[in-house]
């Protein structure tokens, strides 16, 4: 076992994004040299973090500079989820080939690697009461065979090479910094479409079963995974417990004291009916467990978004 307690850098590749955000800013609380990586600067990032702006796939020479004895969270992805397999070709290249590039560029240097998976959309459909690491993996769309390809690489250059790497599978995060209008993340959407008393638009019929996290309880299983965990292993980091849409729609309803306007539509068929993980593992590698409630998340988001987001 190799601990990433040993790191005192925290480089954060995709930084700009809501997870970025906030796990920079987390990774400054707790004392780590940040530096952060993105297509451009965020206003967000610790003030005290050290900032190179580049594409991901042009490895930067300062970038790979700052690798070196640093825990490096690689959490770039070019896509998300889609039915659509269109730019399939462009994934591959720009997410699982240039990760491989930068494999090969660190594979006798000193550092470990964090890489942020799915932890959705590698399982596929899977109705299982939770869903361990373990468990089979049957992607349903390019997202998430992408993900898993690369998972695979990073096996492959831990038993050739023996590279220091842990696999985070995160559940749904949500919480502050995740903007409602990006495509991304149904209750930061919900949530503000009901500040707005806009009808809210769900596919199929709501009752399929999501496990939310909240952002600081998902990013501290990210560094609890990257401090302790064992290394070439593989973490779900999630609560454990499933919601319904429809629920999440009843509890928006309550907190927000206004009942929420919702239209159906017709189902997609990437969205699985039931996604919730198993979170022992990563406890008892750990000790780490999620602390927020649903009902204290959605009310944050909510004061989150109505100082932040025009509503």
């Amino acid at each position: 076992m190799v601990s990433g307690a040993k790191y005192g850098k925290g480089v954060v590749l995709g930084a700009a994004g809501f997870i970025g955000i906030s796990l920079a800013n987390i990774l400054d609380a707790e004392g780590f040299e940040v530096v952060c990586f993105d297509r451009f600067v965020s206003p967000h990032w610790p003030k005290t973090a050290r900032t190179i702006v580049g594409d991901f796939t042009g490895i930067p020479v300062e970038l790979l500079r700052e690798l070196d004895n640093a825990l490096v969270f690689h959490l770039v992805s070019s896509c998300r989820p889609s039915a659509s397999t269109a730019l399939a070709a462009d994934e591959v290249n720009r997410d699982l080939v240039t990760t491989v590039r930068y494999l090969e560029e660190t594979k006798s240097r000193g550092l470990r690697w964090i890489f942020l998976s799915s932890g959705g959309t590698v399982y596929g459909q899977n109705e299982d009461d939770q869903i361990a690491e373990s468990s089979r993996t049957n992607p349903i769309c390019s997202y998430g065979a992408v993900k898993l390809a690369i998972e695979h690489y990073f096996a492959l250059y831990g038993r050739l090479y023996g590279i220091d790497y842990v696999v985070v599978r995160p559940a749904n995060p949500y919480g502050p910094w995740q903007y409602p209008l990006t495509g991304q993340g149904i209750i930061a959407a919900l949530v503000y479409k009901a500040l707005r008393k806009d009808t809210v638009e769900i596919w199929g019929d709501g009752t399929n079963v999501r496990d939310y996290i909240f952002i600081t309880d998902a990013v501290g299983g990210i560094l609890a995974a990257a401090t302790s965990g064992k290394t070439s292993e593989i973490y779900n980091v999630a609560t454990g417990v499933g919601w319904s849409i429809n629920q999440v729609v009843d509890i928006v309803s309550e907190i927000l004291k206004r009942q929420v306007s919702v239209k159906y539509s017709e189902a997609r068929h990437i969205d699985v009916k039931r996604n919730v993980l198993c979170v022992n593992k990563i406890s008892s590698h750990t000790g780490w467990m999620p602390r927020m409630t649903m009902q204290q998340g959605i009310a944050l988001t909510a004061e989150w978004l109505k100082q932040h987001v025009e509503v």
